[in-house]
């Protein structure tokens, strides 16, 4: 038998039972009402199983082999999704490009997430963690959410924009939260127009109308002080207004700008959010993580020098990316038929791997859901004998998300920074967990700030 007819005769992954679907919206209201119990019933049927969301018909791939097949050893065979989630103002960025564009970009973009480059911002993420620390503490009440996306915009807009982003905070915010609800949305809803005016095409219009205030604002400031060496003086300098191919178009400037600015600071916001959680409900962690820290930091706030000795830190850091990942999954598309898992998946089909997921398989992880720092003790990434990439916080191979050591150092400098200036409580406990592009709180999580002596 020829290897094509052998192919051909392999088995599509399984269905789940049909009771895990509806008509039409397939299975998007069980994964709605719970996410962990709905793909929990889905690898009740193997480790590469079908499913669908709406009108999409999917394949999810829930083992780590299978996961590092997809992203490194045949990443070419898969390319990103064509639609876009619905989220056209992203669609000509780093984030949702493919092929030689998606290269051109990456290599454009590349110099300035260096090692050596994101070091020279340790100062600024130590020193702007301070103030903000400062400025919760004086509040002495805070929604996490909200305290975490203003500091994370702050360091960003410095760093890689050279600006101050305090006058652009809430049109940010604004334009971050609808991005996220068009591609957290109901499966179902991918099939309506984006035209039609419902509630949430219009909640979408509006947010991306003030996040392209903003870059509007960014590109006429930038223009009129053309020498800096940040990330949108290189994209202007390089501009190619004629679309010839020699440099980004205006429209590319544009949508990197706003993929900077809605991924660059909304999945660190979320991941501090969560770490500061946990802190505030778990009294031994926080005191460890205290303890470490006035060891270690000496200054008014944790600088690059500080980062190798803040062991349990970094912990505390892994132990949030496994239980919360700043993605909830990656999604890709085959190229062509690709076996995995034992299972043909045909050409075209919409591939799935869930972080929050796979960080949460008991096959994987002890007590997975619980939060706990000390699993990982030791260097390794992931700890123990676990496969790979049964951790992959920030994606894998080729595609890895260019930011994964710029979020790392500001998230450890802001943690250690924060423990040493604040004590952050709460009443709140099992907070609900918001499934969508990120995962995300789902409710505002209140604490009290109180500043340490």
């Amino acid at each position: 038998m020829s290897q094509q007819t052998q192919h051909d005769r392999q088995r599509e992954p399984p269905l789940p039972p049909k009771r895990t679907g509806l008509p039409l919206v397939g299975s998007a209201v069980r994964f709605a009402r719970d996410p962990y119990a709905f793909y929990e019933s889905v690898a009740d049927n193997g480790d590469v199983v079908r499913f669908s969301m709406g009108s999409y018909d999917m394949v999810a791939v829930l083992h780590p082999d299978g996961v590092e097949q997809v992203l490194v050893e045949e990443f070419e065979r898969f390319r990103k999704p064509d639609d876009a989630g619905g989220v056209d103002v992203l669609s000509d960025g780093l984030l949702l490009t493919d092929g030689e564009r998606w290269q051109a970009q990456r290599s454009r973009l590349q110099p300035m997430f260096y090692r050596e480059r994101i070091e020279t911002y340790a100062e600024t993420m130590g020193s702007y963690a301070a103030a903000a620390a400062d400025e919760w503490a004086a509040e002495g009440s805070v929604a996490l959410s909200e305290a975490t996306s203003t500091y994370t915009l702050r360091v960003l807009g410095k760093t890689l924009f050279g600006v101050n982003t305090d006058d652009h905070r809430e049109a940010v915010r604004a334009g971050a939260e609808a991005i996220r609800e068009r591609s957290s949305r109901n499966p179902v809803s991918l099939d309506l127009p984006d035209w039609l005016p419902t509630p949430g095409n219009r909640r979408y219009r509006r947010g991306v109308t003030r996040l392209e205030g903003v870059v509007d604002d960014l590109l006429d400031e930038r223009r009129d002080s053309p020498d800096g060496d940040d990330l949108l003086s290189l994209l202007l300098a390089a501009t190619d207004g004629e679309g010839e191919g020699t440099g980004p178009t205006e429209s590319e400037i544009r949508s990197q700008l706003m993929t900077f600015l809605f991924a660059g600071h909304e999945t660190s916001a979320t991941a501090l959010t969560w770490a500061l959680y946990e802190l505030g409900r778990k009294p031994e962690v926080a005191r460890r993580l205290r303890e470490e820290v006035d060891d270690v930091v000496t200054g008014p706030h944790a600088t690059l020098a500080d980062i190798p000795d803040l062991a349990y830190t970094e912990q505390v850091l892994r132990e949030t990316l496994r239980r919360y990942p700043p993605a909830a999954a990656v999604f890709r598309e085959a190229d062509e038929d690709v076996t995995v898992g034992g299972y043909r998946v045909p050409e075209d089909s919409y591939v799935v791997l869930p972080q929050f997921h796979v960080h949460t398989d008991d096959r994987w992880w002890d007590e997975p859901l619980q939060f706990d720092p000390s699993r990982w003790d030791g260097i390794d990434e992931p700890p123990g004998d676990r496969p790979e990439y049964a951790y992959f916080p920030f994606g894998g191979g080729p595609r890895h998300c260019i930011g994964m050591r710029f979020a790392r150092m500001e998230l450890k400098l802001a943690l250690a920074t924060v423990a040493r200036r604040c004590r952050v409580t709460h009443d709140h406990d099992d907070v609900a967990v918001d499934v969508g592009s990120t995962v995300a709180p789902g409710e505002t999580v209140r604490a009290t700030i109180e500043r340490r002596e």
